[in-house]
């Protein structure tokens, strides 16, 4: 994930350096931000399975990754369904919206989308306690 972010930013360094940054960004955004927000959560998820490994509390090992592979096999299905969006913004929005306007309306209401599904369900489920 470091080296992705590492790549994509000097991505933008050369293309900002030529004029063309804004244009990388929209070009980017329709279909980046839920790419990125699947690859993040994705991350998430192994690090959540790493972790109870090297930290499985009063479960012995297998059984404390066992738990946490449940809950990341869980996400990742949320993530297969992201990545399909991504793909499909990718391969039909991408090509066909040229106004980078538009890209980045769509991106952002994208990544608004995801946010308000993952987070304001969240704490409207956490409210009711």
């Amino acid at each position: 994930m470091l080296f992705n972010g590492c790549m994509l930013g000097a991505m933008f360094q050369v293309y900002w350096a030529k004029g063309l940054g804004m244009e990388l960004g929209g070009w980017l955004a329709i279909h980046g931000t839920t790419e990125l927000f699947a690859i993040a959560l994705a991350g998430a998820a192994g690090m959540r399975i790493g972790t109870r490994i090297a930290f499985p509390g009063e479960l012995p090992r297998m059984t404390a990754a066992a738990h946490a592979g449940r809950i990341a096999a869980t996400a990742m299905v949320g993530v297969s369904v992201m990545l399909l969006f991504a793909g499909l913004l990718e391969g039909i929005g991408r090509q066909t919206i040229t106004s980078d306007v538009t890209r980045y309306a769509i991106g952002g209401g994208m990544l608004a989308l995801w946010i308000g599904y993952f987070y304001l369900f969240q704490v409207v489920r956490n409210g009711d306690r």
